[in-house]
Protein backbone atom coordinates (compact mmCIF):
# COMPACT_ATOMS: atom_id res chain seq x y z
CA UNK A 1 0.00 0.00 0.00
CA UNK A 2 3.22 2.21 0.55
CA UNK A 3 4.64 1.20 -2.88
CA UNK A 4 2.09 3.48 -5.09
CA UNK A 5 2.24 6.27 -2.34
CA UNK A 6 5.65 6.83 -2.43
CA UNK A 7 6.02 6.44 -6.63
CA UNK A 8 2.83 9.15 -6.65
CA UNK A 9 5.43 10.99 -4.03
CA UNK A 10 8.18 11.05 -6.86
CA UNK A 11 6.18 11.62 -9.67
CA UNK A 12 4.92 14.87 -7.71
CA UNK A 13 8.76 15.77 -6.83
CA UNK A 14 10.01 15.42 -10.19
CA UNK A 15 6.95 17.63 -11.67
CA UNK A 16 8.49 20.35 -8.76
CA UNK A 17 11.73 20.18 -9.96
CA UNK A 18 10.67 20.81 -13.47
CA UNK A 19 8.42 23.26 -12.94
CA UNK A 20 11.14 25.08 -11.27
CA UNK A 21 10.46 26.95 -7.50
CA UNK A 22 10.83 30.33 -7.22
CA UNK A 23 11.22 30.17 -3.30
CA UNK A 24 12.40 27.14 -1.19
CA UNK A 25 9.66 27.72 1.12
CA UNK A 26 6.99 25.73 0.38
CA UNK A 27 3.66 27.16 -0.76
CA UNK A 28 1.04 27.04 2.54
CA UNK A 29 -1.54 24.51 1.74
CA UNK A 30 -5.03 25.47 0.49
CA UNK A 31 -8.11 26.39 3.10
CA UNK A 32 -10.30 23.19 3.23
CA UNK A 33 -13.72 24.86 2.46
CA UNK A 34 -16.78 23.13 3.43
CA UNK A 35 -19.43 24.43 1.42
CA UNK A 36 -23.35 23.54 2.88
CA UNK A 37 -25.11 22.04 -0.40
CA UNK A 38 -28.98 20.97 -1.00
CA UNK A 39 -29.58 17.54 -0.78
CA UNK A 40 -32.99 15.79 -2.43
CA UNK A 41 -34.39 12.73 0.29
CA UNK A 42 -37.15 10.68 -0.99
CA UNK A 43 -39.23 9.26 1.66
CA UNK A 44 -42.23 7.13 2.50
CA UNK A 45 -44.78 8.56 5.47
CA UNK A 46 -48.07 7.46 6.22
CA UNK A 47 -50.46 10.22 6.09
CA UNK A 48 -54.16 9.98 6.48
CA UNK A 49 -54.35 6.27 6.49
CA UNK A 50 -52.71 6.18 2.93
CA UNK A 51 -49.21 5.77 2.26
CA UNK A 52 -47.69 8.93 0.59
CA UNK A 53 -43.94 9.58 -1.15
CA UNK A 54 -42.96 12.54 -0.67
CA UNK A 55 -39.03 14.55 -1.28
CA UNK A 56 -37.96 16.84 0.62
CA UNK A 57 -35.14 19.33 0.14
CA UNK A 58 -32.72 19.53 2.90
CA UNK A 59 -29.49 21.99 3.83
CA UNK A 60 -26.71 19.46 5.15
CA UNK A 61 -22.98 20.47 5.82
CA UNK A 62 -20.60 17.24 4.26
CA UNK A 63 -17.95 16.12 6.98
CA UNK A 64 -14.72 16.49 5.96
CA UNK A 65 -12.97 13.84 4.58
CA UNK A 66 -9.78 12.52 7.37
CA UNK A 67 -7.18 11.73 6.01
CA UNK A 68 -5.73 8.27 7.36
CA UNK A 69 -2.88 8.34 9.97
CA UNK A 70 0.41 7.09 8.24
CA UNK A 71 1.61 3.72 11.20
CA UNK A 72 4.22 1.33 10.99
CA UNK A 73 4.16 -2.36 12.82
CA UNK A 74 7.07 -4.28 13.33
CA UNK A 75 6.02 -7.98 13.51
CA UNK A 76 9.36 -10.62 14.18
CA UNK A 77 7.00 -13.30 13.61
CA UNK A 78 7.10 -12.14 9.91
CA UNK A 79 4.74 -12.08 6.98
CA UNK A 80 3.72 -16.14 6.83
CA UNK A 81 1.28 -16.85 4.12
CA UNK A 82 0.94 -13.58 2.87
CA UNK A 83 2.78 -13.40 -0.37
CA UNK A 84 2.31 -9.22 -0.97
CA UNK A 85 0.74 -6.82 2.00
CA UNK A 86 -0.44 -4.27 -0.33
CA UNK A 87 -2.45 -6.54 -1.55
CA UNK A 88 -4.02 -8.27 1.75
CA UNK A 89 -7.71 -7.63 2.29
CA UNK A 90 -7.44 -8.73 6.04
CA UNK A 91 -4.67 -5.76 6.17
CA UNK A 92 -6.98 -3.43 4.55
CA UNK A 93 -10.26 -3.90 6.50
CA UNK A 94 -8.01 -3.15 9.54
CA UNK A 95 -7.04 0.21 7.88
CA UNK A 96 -10.52 1.26 6.77
CA UNK A 97 -11.97 0.11 10.27
CA UNK A 98 -9.08 2.04 12.06
CA UNK A 99 -8.45 5.07 9.35
CA UNK A 100 -4.88 4.05 9.09
CA UNK A 101 -2.41 3.34 6.42
CA UNK A 102 -0.01 0.46 8.02
CA UNK A 103 3.53 -0.09 7.06
CA UNK A 104 4.25 -4.24 7.88
CA UNK A 105 7.60 -4.11 8.83
CA UNK A 106 9.23 -8.46 9.04
CA UNK A 107 11.78 -7.77 12.20
CA UNK A 108 14.07 -10.09 13.68
CA UNK A 109 13.78 -11.65 17.38
CA UNK A 110 15.11 -9.83 20.35
CA UNK A 111 16.01 -5.93 21.31
CA UNK A 112 19.08 -5.22 18.74
CA UNK A 113 16.64 -4.10 16.08
CA UNK A 114 14.73 -2.31 18.39
CA UNK A 115 17.97 -0.63 19.64
CA UNK A 116 19.26 0.16 16.06
CA UNK A 117 16.08 2.01 15.54
CA UNK A 118 16.34 3.73 18.47
CA UNK A 119 19.73 4.80 17.47
CA UNK A 120 18.52 6.47 14.36
CA UNK A 121 15.83 8.03 15.48
CA UNK A 122 12.97 6.32 13.44
CA UNK A 123 11.12 3.88 15.67
CA UNK A 124 8.50 1.93 14.58
CA UNK A 125 5.12 3.39 15.88
CA UNK A 126 3.88 -0.63 17.06
CA UNK A 127 6.84 -2.69 18.54
CA UNK A 128 5.30 -6.70 18.33
CA UNK A 129 6.01 -9.55 20.65
CA UNK A 130 8.96 -9.05 23.29
CA UNK A 131 9.91 -11.80 25.83
CA UNK A 132 9.37 -11.08 29.64
CA UNK A 133 13.54 -12.01 29.49
CA UNK A 134 14.05 -8.55 27.90
CA UNK A 135 11.69 -6.56 30.76
CA UNK A 136 14.54 -4.81 32.09
CA UNK A 137 15.68 -3.56 28.52
CA UNK A 138 11.97 -2.18 28.02
CA UNK A 139 11.88 -0.50 31.12
CA UNK A 140 14.89 1.83 30.10
CA UNK A 141 13.51 2.37 27.16
CA UNK A 142 10.48 3.36 29.30
CA UNK A 143 12.88 5.64 31.12
CA UNK A 144 14.46 7.07 27.92
CA UNK A 145 11.10 8.29 26.96
CA UNK A 146 10.74 5.99 23.55
CA UNK A 147 7.96 3.79 24.55
CA UNK A 148 4.12 5.82 25.14
CA UNK A 149 2.52 4.81 28.16
CA UNK A 150 -1.47 4.24 27.68
CA UNK A 151 -2.52 7.80 28.95
CA UNK A 152 -4.11 10.76 28.10
CA UNK A 153 -5.27 10.71 24.40
CA UNK A 154 -3.33 7.31 24.04
CA UNK A 155 -5.72 5.75 26.73
CA UNK A 156 -8.56 7.09 25.35
CA UNK A 157 -7.97 5.65 21.99
CA UNK A 158 -7.51 2.16 23.53
CA UNK A 159 -9.89 1.09 26.00
CA UNK A 160 -9.82 -2.62 25.06
CA UNK A 161 -6.37 -2.61 26.50
CA UNK A 162 -7.08 -0.74 29.74
CA UNK A 163 -10.21 -3.21 30.07
CA UNK A 164 -7.55 -6.13 29.85
CA UNK A 165 -5.98 -4.32 32.84
CA UNK A 166 -9.22 -4.65 35.17
CA UNK A 167 -9.82 -7.63 34.20
CA UNK A 168 -6.33 -9.07 34.89
CA UNK A 169 -5.19 -7.46 38.11
CA UNK A 170 -1.58 -9.49 37.88
CA UNK A 171 -0.92 -7.15 34.91
CA UNK A 172 -0.50 -4.17 37.42
CA UNK A 173 3.10 -6.24 37.65
CA UNK A 174 4.60 -5.01 34.66
CA UNK A 175 3.05 -1.25 35.51
CA UNK A 176 6.10 1.50 35.21
CA UNK A 177 5.40 3.94 38.10
CA UNK A 178 2.04 3.08 38.37
CA UNK A 179 1.20 3.55 34.10
CA UNK A 180 0.42 1.42 32.01
CA UNK A 181 2.83 0.38 28.65
CA UNK A 182 2.56 -3.01 27.65
CA UNK A 183 -0.12 -4.93 25.68
CA UNK A 184 -0.34 -8.20 26.71
CA UNK A 185 0.12 -10.96 23.64
CA UNK A 186 -2.17 -13.55 25.38
CA UNK A 187 -4.52 -16.26 24.34
CA UNK A 188 -7.20 -15.61 27.49
CA UNK A 189 -7.65 -13.67 30.33
CA UNK A 190 -6.31 -14.40 33.93
CA UNK A 191 -4.44 -16.95 35.10
CA UNK A 192 -4.19 -20.52 34.68
CA UNK A 193 -1.98 -23.64 34.19
CA UNK A 194 -0.22 -24.16 30.79
CA UNK A 195 3.29 -25.57 30.94
CA UNK A 196 4.79 -28.58 32.08
CA UNK A 197 1.18 -30.79 32.05
CA UNK A 198 1.55 -34.66 31.53
CA UNK A 199 -0.30 -36.22 28.98
CA UNK A 200 -0.26 -40.10 27.99
CA UNK A 201 -1.83 -42.38 25.92
CA UNK A 202 -5.15 -43.23 27.00
CA UNK A 203 -5.56 -46.14 24.12
CA UNK A 204 -2.86 -47.67 26.16
CA UNK A 205 -4.17 -47.65 29.41
CA UNK A 206 -7.59 -49.14 28.13
CA UNK A 207 -5.47 -52.00 26.94
CA UNK A 208 -3.95 -52.65 30.24
CA UNK A 209 -7.11 -52.86 31.63
CA UNK A 210 -5.40 -49.35 33.84
CA UNK A 211 -7.45 -45.95 34.56
CA UNK A 212 -6.02 -42.73 34.28
CA UNK A 213 -3.02 -42.14 36.96
CA UNK A 214 -4.32 -40.25 39.67
CA UNK A 215 -0.99 -40.36 42.05
CA UNK A 216 2.43 -40.33 40.71
CA UNK A 217 2.40 -44.12 41.70
CA UNK A 218 0.08 -44.60 39.14
CA UNK A 219 1.49 -42.56 36.98
CA UNK A 220 5.20 -44.45 37.18
CA UNK A 221 3.83 -47.97 37.18
CA UNK A 222 1.94 -47.13 33.82
CA UNK A 223 5.25 -45.84 32.44
CA UNK A 224 7.05 -48.99 33.12
CA UNK A 225 4.23 -51.09 31.93
CA UNK A 226 4.10 -49.31 28.82
CA UNK A 227 7.80 -49.72 28.56
CA UNK A 228 7.96 -53.17 29.69
CA UNK A 229 5.18 -53.85 26.96
CA UNK A 230 7.41 -52.46 24.01
CA UNK A 231 4.12 -50.06 23.66
CA UNK A 232 6.63 -46.83 24.21
CA UNK A 233 9.91 -45.31 25.58
CA UNK A 234 8.79 -43.83 28.74
CA UNK A 235 8.02 -40.46 29.20
CA UNK A 236 9.29 -37.51 27.00
CA UNK A 237 9.86 -33.76 27.67
CA UNK A 238 12.20 -30.88 26.84
CA UNK A 239 14.92 -31.20 29.42
CA UNK A 240 17.95 -29.95 27.23
CA UNK A 241 17.82 -26.51 28.83
CA UNK A 242 17.41 -27.79 32.78
CA UNK A 243 14.40 -29.62 34.33
CA UNK A 244 12.43 -25.94 33.62
CA UNK A 245 8.71 -26.31 33.20
CA UNK A 246 8.36 -29.82 33.71
CA UNK A 247 9.00 -29.68 37.36
CA UNK A 248 5.15 -28.31 37.59
CA UNK A 249 2.95 -30.91 38.64
CA UNK A 250 5.84 -32.54 40.86
CA UNK A 251 6.30 -29.46 42.75
CA UNK A 252 2.35 -28.56 42.75
CA UNK A 253 2.63 -32.15 44.84
CA UNK A 254 4.17 -29.73 47.60
CA UNK A 255 2.12 -26.76 47.22
CA UNK A 256 4.59 -25.32 45.43
CA UNK A 257 4.80 -23.42 42.05
CA UNK A 258 7.78 -24.22 39.58
CA UNK A 259 8.55 -20.55 38.84
CA UNK A 260 8.33 -17.16 40.55
CA UNK A 261 7.61 -16.14 44.28
CA UNK A 262 5.89 -17.88 46.78
CA UNK A 263 4.19 -16.10 49.49
CA UNK A 264 5.75 -17.11 53.21
CA UNK A 265 4.24 -15.63 56.04
CA UNK A 266 4.06 -11.77 55.76
CA UNK A 267 6.86 -12.08 53.01
CA UNK A 268 7.77 -13.54 49.55
CA UNK A 269 10.40 -16.06 48.35
CA UNK A 270 11.89 -17.23 45.34
CA UNK A 271 10.53 -20.77 44.67
CA UNK A 272 13.40 -22.23 43.78
CA UNK A 273 14.96 -22.42 47.29
CA UNK A 274 12.05 -23.72 49.27
CA UNK A 275 13.23 -26.78 50.87
CA UNK A 276 9.86 -28.41 49.03
CA UNK A 277 11.38 -28.04 45.94
CA UNK A 278 14.34 -30.67 46.80
CA UNK A 279 11.38 -32.87 47.63
CA UNK A 280 9.90 -32.22 43.85
CA UNK A 281 13.31 -33.27 42.59
CA UNK A 282 13.80 -36.28 44.64
CA UNK A 283 10.13 -37.25 42.87
CA UNK A 284 11.19 -36.45 39.63
CA UNK A 285 14.63 -37.88 40.28
CA UNK A 286 12.67 -41.35 40.97
CA UNK A 287 11.61 -41.40 36.90
CA UNK A 288 15.30 -41.15 36.40
CA UNK A 289 16.48 -43.73 38.40
CA UNK A 290 14.00 -45.92 36.92
CA UNK A 291 15.07 -45.30 33.32
CA UNK A 292 11.24 -44.31 33.19
CA UNK A 293 12.22 -40.68 30.52
CA UNK A 294 13.31 -41.42 27.85
CA UNK A 295 17.15 -40.20 27.25
CA UNK A 296 16.63 -37.92 24.25
CA UNK A 297 14.66 -35.92 26.46
CA UNK A 298 18.07 -34.84 27.67
CA UNK A 299 19.13 -34.22 24.21
CA UNK A 300 16.79 -31.32 23.17
CA UNK A 301 13.80 -33.03 21.25
CA UNK A 302 10.85 -31.41 20.97
CA UNK A 303 8.64 -33.42 22.59
CA UNK A 304 5.56 -32.14 20.93
CA UNK A 305 6.58 -33.56 17.88
CA UNK A 306 7.69 -36.85 19.15
CA UNK A 307 5.03 -37.40 21.52
CA UNK A 308 2.84 -37.29 18.63
CA UNK A 309 4.62 -40.18 16.28
CA UNK A 310 3.39 -42.65 19.20
CA UNK A 311 6.71 -43.76 20.68
CA UNK A 312 6.54 -42.72 23.74
CA UNK A 313 4.23 -43.43 26.31
CA UNK A 314 3.96 -40.34 27.58
CA UNK A 315 4.94 -36.67 27.47
CA UNK A 316 5.11 -33.60 30.01
CA UNK A 317 3.85 -30.34 28.40
CA UNK A 318 1.87 -27.78 27.15
CA UNK A 319 -1.93 -27.91 26.96
CA UNK A 320 -4.63 -25.77 25.69
CA UNK A 321 -5.09 -25.44 22.31
CA UNK A 322 -1.70 -27.63 21.69
CA UNK A 323 -3.88 -30.97 23.38
CA UNK A 324 -6.20 -30.88 20.35
CA UNK A 325 -3.53 -30.69 17.81
CA UNK A 326 -1.86 -33.49 19.61
CA UNK A 327 -5.09 -35.33 18.97
CA UNK A 328 -5.00 -34.16 15.53
CA UNK A 329 -1.85 -34.90 14.92
CA UNK A 330 -1.85 -38.44 16.27
CA UNK A 331 -4.70 -39.46 14.10
CA UNK A 332 -3.26 -38.77 11.34
CA UNK A 333 -0.99 -41.75 11.91
CA UNK A 334 -3.01 -43.99 13.57
CA UNK A 335 -6.70 -43.14 14.85
CA UNK A 336 -6.47 -45.72 17.72
CA UNK A 337 -4.12 -43.43 19.76
CA UNK A 338 -5.91 -41.13 21.99
CA UNK A 339 -4.44 -38.68 24.13
CA UNK A 340 -5.34 -37.65 27.32
CA UNK A 341 -3.72 -34.98 30.04
CA UNK A 342 -3.97 -35.88 33.59
CA UNK A 343 -5.37 -33.72 36.12
CA UNK A 344 -2.43 -32.75 38.34
CA UNK A 345 -1.25 -36.25 40.38
CA UNK A 346 -0.72 -36.26 44.16
CA UNK A 347 2.42 -37.80 45.89
CA UNK A 348 0.44 -38.09 49.47
CA UNK A 349 1.77 -35.06 50.90
CA UNK A 350 -1.71 -32.93 51.20
CA UNK A 351 -1.58 -31.04 48.28
CA UNK A 352 -1.07 -31.47 44.02
CA UNK A 353 -1.75 -28.87 41.28
CA UNK A 354 0.03 -27.42 38.29
CA UNK A 355 1.14 -24.02 38.36
CA UNK A 356 -0.80 -21.21 37.84
CA UNK A 357 0.97 -18.51 34.85
CA UNK A 358 -0.30 -15.43 33.17
CA UNK A 359 -2.61 -16.13 29.95
CA UNK A 360 -0.18 -14.66 27.63
CA UNK A 361 3.61 -14.06 27.03
CA UNK A 362 5.27 -11.31 25.83
CA UNK A 363 4.04 -7.89 25.35
CA UNK A 364 3.82 -5.06 22.42
CA UNK A 365 4.55 -1.47 22.84
CA UNK A 366 3.82 1.69 21.20
CA UNK A 367 6.64 4.13 19.92
CA UNK A 368 7.08 7.59 21.43
CA UNK A 369 9.74 9.36 19.42
CA UNK A 370 9.82 12.37 17.38
CA UNK A 371 7.46 10.71 13.71
CA UNK A 372 5.26 8.28 16.22
CA UNK A 373 1.94 8.48 16.16
CA UNK A 374 0.95 6.67 19.64
CA UNK A 375 -2.36 8.04 19.58
CA UNK A 376 -2.97 6.18 16.02
CA UNK A 377 -1.45 3.20 16.92
CA UNK A 378 -3.27 2.60 20.03
CA UNK A 379 -6.54 2.85 18.05
CA UNK A 380 -5.33 0.05 15.80
CA UNK A 381 -4.26 -2.02 19.00
CA UNK A 382 -8.24 -1.46 19.90
CA UNK A 383 -9.29 -2.55 16.97
CA UNK A 384 -7.16 -5.83 16.93
CA UNK A 385 -8.37 -6.98 20.72
CA UNK A 386 -11.95 -6.25 19.43
CA UNK A 387 -14.46 -8.93 19.08
CA UNK A 388 -14.50 -7.95 15.64
CA UNK A 389 -10.85 -7.50 15.38
CA UNK A 390 -10.34 -10.74 16.68
CA UNK A 391 -12.88 -12.40 14.82
CA UNK A 392 -11.65 -10.80 11.15
CA UNK A 393 -8.21 -12.37 12.13
CA UNK A 394 -9.20 -15.73 12.77
CA UNK A 395 -11.89 -16.36 9.93
CA UNK A 396 -11.21 -13.47 7.61
CA UNK A 397 -13.76 -11.29 5.85
CA UNK A 398 -17.66 -12.35 6.20
CA UNK A 399 -19.07 -13.53 2.19
CA UNK A 400 -15.26 -13.78 1.11
CA UNK A 401 -13.70 -15.46 3.13
CA UNK A 402 -16.40 -17.60 5.24
CA UNK A 403 -20.78 -17.53 5.22
CA UNK A 404 -23.00 -18.01 8.32
CA UNK A 405 -25.05 -20.89 7.44
CA UNK A 406 -27.98 -22.17 10.38
CA UNK A 407 -25.80 -19.65 12.61
CA UNK A 408 -22.44 -21.75 11.49
CA UNK A 409 -19.90 -19.93 10.20
CA UNK A 410 -18.34 -21.87 6.95
CA UNK A 411 -15.08 -21.23 5.35
CA UNK A 412 -14.60 -20.58 1.62
CA UNK A 413 -12.37 -21.36 -0.46
CA UNK A 414 -10.93 -17.50 -1.05
CA UNK A 415 -9.92 -17.96 2.90
CA UNK A 416 -6.61 -19.41 1.68
CA UNK A 417 -5.88 -17.26 -1.06
CA UNK A 418 -6.46 -13.98 1.83
CA UNK A 419 -3.66 -15.33 3.85
CA UNK A 420 -4.68 -17.82 5.98
CA UNK A 421 -2.81 -20.97 6.07
CA UNK A 422 -4.26 -24.17 3.95
CA UNK A 423 -2.54 -26.33 6.83
CA UNK A 424 -4.76 -28.13 8.90
CA UNK A 425 -8.05 -27.97 7.15
CA UNK A 426 -8.11 -24.68 6.29
CA UNK A 427 -8.57 -23.52 10.45
CA UNK A 428 -5.65 -21.61 11.14
CA UNK A 429 -5.53 -17.93 11.81
CA UNK A 430 -4.40 -15.09 9.32
CA UNK A 431 -0.91 -14.04 10.36
CA UNK A 432 -1.71 -10.88 12.26
CA UNK A 433 -3.55 -12.90 14.92
CA UNK A 434 -0.39 -13.73 16.25
CA UNK A 435 2.69 -11.81 17.22
CA UNK A 436 0.97 -8.20 17.79
CA UNK A 437 -1.86 -8.42 19.72
CA UNK A 438 -2.06 -12.51 21.12
CA UNK A 439 -1.30 -15.51 19.82
CA UNK A 440 -4.84 -16.00 18.71
CA UNK A 441 -7.75 -16.24 21.65
CA UNK A 442 -8.91 -19.61 22.63
CA UNK A 443 -12.17 -19.38 21.72
CA UNK A 444 -11.10 -18.87 18.65
CA UNK A 445 -8.13 -21.71 18.69
CA UNK A 446 -10.74 -23.89 19.94
CA UNK A 447 -12.97 -23.12 17.51
CA UNK A 448 -10.71 -24.17 14.75
CA UNK A 449 -9.82 -26.97 16.46
CA UNK A 450 -13.22 -28.32 16.68
CA UNK A 451 -14.16 -27.21 13.33
CA UNK A 452 -15.77 -30.42 11.48
CA UNK A 453 -15.22 -32.64 14.48
CA UNK A 454 -18.09 -34.68 15.57
CA UNK A 455 -19.62 -33.81 19.37
CA UNK A 456 -18.19 -36.76 21.22
CA UNK A 457 -14.42 -35.05 19.96
CA UNK A 458 -15.73 -31.96 21.45
CA UNK A 459 -16.99 -33.38 24.76
CA UNK A 460 -13.60 -35.24 24.68
CA UNK A 461 -12.13 -31.68 24.50
CA UNK A 462 -13.84 -30.22 26.81
CA UNK A 463 -12.98 -33.13 29.06
CA UNK A 464 -9.02 -31.92 28.40
CA UNK A 465 -9.83 -28.27 29.38
CA UNK A 466 -11.11 -28.90 32.65
CA UNK A 467 -8.42 -31.42 33.76
CA UNK A 468 -6.05 -28.64 33.18
CA UNK A 469 -7.55 -26.46 35.43
CA UNK A 470 -8.48 -28.70 37.58
CA UNK A 471 -5.98 -28.75 40.78
CA UNK A 472 -4.01 -25.43 40.57
CA UNK A 473 -0.79 -23.71 42.59
CA UNK A 474 -0.28 -19.66 42.38
CA UNK A 475 2.52 -18.05 42.13
CA UNK A 476 3.59 -14.23 42.30
CA UNK A 477 5.58 -11.86 40.87
CA UNK A 478 5.20 -13.63 37.27
CA UNK A 479 5.13 -10.39 35.34
CA UNK A 480 7.68 -7.76 37.95
CA UNK A 481 11.18 -7.43 37.39
CA UNK A 482 12.86 -4.92 39.82
CA UNK A 483 16.02 -3.57 39.17
CA UNK A 484 18.70 -5.80 41.37
CA UNK A 485 16.50 -8.84 40.26
CA UNK A 486 16.18 -7.92 36.83
CA UNK A 487 20.28 -7.91 36.82
CA UNK A 488 20.30 -11.14 38.77
CA UNK A 489 17.99 -13.24 36.64
CA UNK A 490 20.64 -14.44 34.42
CA UNK A 491 22.64 -15.90 37.49
CA UNK A 492 19.85 -17.58 39.14
CA UNK A 493 18.84 -18.96 35.80
CA UNK A 494 22.33 -20.37 35.28
CA UNK A 495 22.59 -21.65 38.93
CA UNK A 496 19.67 -23.03 39.20
CA UNK A 497 19.19 -24.93 35.71
CA UNK A 498 22.62 -26.75 36.39
CA UNK A 499 21.92 -27.52 40.20
CA UNK A 500 18.90 -28.94 38.96
CA UNK A 501 19.96 -31.72 36.49
CA UNK A 502 22.94 -32.75 38.95
CA UNK A 503 19.90 -33.32 41.92
CA UNK A 504 17.86 -35.33 39.20
CA UNK A 505 21.02 -37.36 38.19
CA UNK A 506 23.23 -37.84 41.40
CA UNK A 507 23.68 -41.30 42.52
CA UNK A 508 21.87 -41.25 45.73
CA UNK A 509 19.19 -38.80 47.45
CA UNK A 510 21.75 -37.73 50.22
CA UNK A 511 24.16 -36.64 47.21
CA UNK A 512 20.75 -35.07 45.33
CA UNK A 513 20.30 -33.28 49.02
CA UNK A 514 24.12 -32.06 49.63
CA UNK A 515 24.08 -30.64 45.88
CA UNK A 516 20.78 -28.59 46.63
CA UNK A 517 22.19 -27.28 49.92
CA UNK A 518 24.83 -26.36 47.51
CA UNK A 519 22.78 -24.00 45.14
CA UNK A 520 20.31 -22.52 48.01
CA UNK A 521 23.94 -21.15 49.27
CA UNK A 522 25.79 -20.49 46.65
CA UNK A 523 22.41 -18.93 45.17
CA UNK A 524 22.16 -16.66 48.23
CA UNK A 525 25.70 -15.82 48.34
CA UNK A 526 25.69 -14.94 44.64
CA UNK A 527 23.32 -12.19 45.01
CA UNK A 528 20.38 -14.26 45.51
CA UNK A 529 19.42 -12.59 49.25
CA UNK A 530 19.50 -8.99 48.15
CA UNK A 531 17.68 -9.28 45.09
CA UNK A 532 15.29 -11.51 46.53
CA UNK A 533 14.58 -8.96 49.39
CA UNK A 534 14.09 -6.49 47.10
CA UNK A 535 11.15 -8.14 45.15
CA UNK A 536 10.21 -9.19 48.17
CA UNK A 537 9.09 -5.81 49.41
CA UNK A 538 8.34 -4.53 45.81
CA UNK A 539 5.13 -7.26 46.41
CA UNK A 540 4.44 -6.78 49.51
CA UNK A 541 3.56 -2.80 48.64
CA UNK A 542 1.82 -3.90 45.36
CA UNK A 543 -0.56 -6.53 47.04
CA UNK A 544 -0.97 -4.81 50.41
CA UNK A 545 -2.60 -1.70 48.21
Amino acid sequence: MHTMKKLLGLLVFFALVLAGCATAEPPPPPERVVEQVEVEITRVIEKEGETVIEQVIVTVTPQPVVEPDQISIWNPCGSGSVADWAYDPVLAAIEQATNTDIEMIDGEWGTDQINQYIASGELPDIIGVMGPEVMPVMTQWIGDGVLAAYEGDVAAAAPNVLEEYDVNPTLVEMEVDGKAYFQPIGWGDGLYPNMGLIHVRKDLLDKYGMEPPDTFEDYFDFLQTCKDAGDGNGVVAGLGGGVGPVLSPFAGAYDLPMRDFVKVGDHFEYYAVQPGILDALLLFREMETRGLIAPESWEGVDPLEAYETGEYCSQINNGGGHTGRIQNAMALIDESMQNWLLPAPTAGAGSRGYTQEPMFWGTSQLGNMEGNNPVAAARVINYLISDEGYKLTSVGIEGRDYEVVDGEIVLLEQRTKDGFPPESGNTQSHPLASCIVSWQPEEWQDWALLYGHEQAWKDWFAQMWENQGMYQIPTYGSLMVTPTWGEFLGTSNDLMNIAFVEVVKADSEEDAAARFQQFVDEWMAAGGAEAQTEMSDALVQLYAE
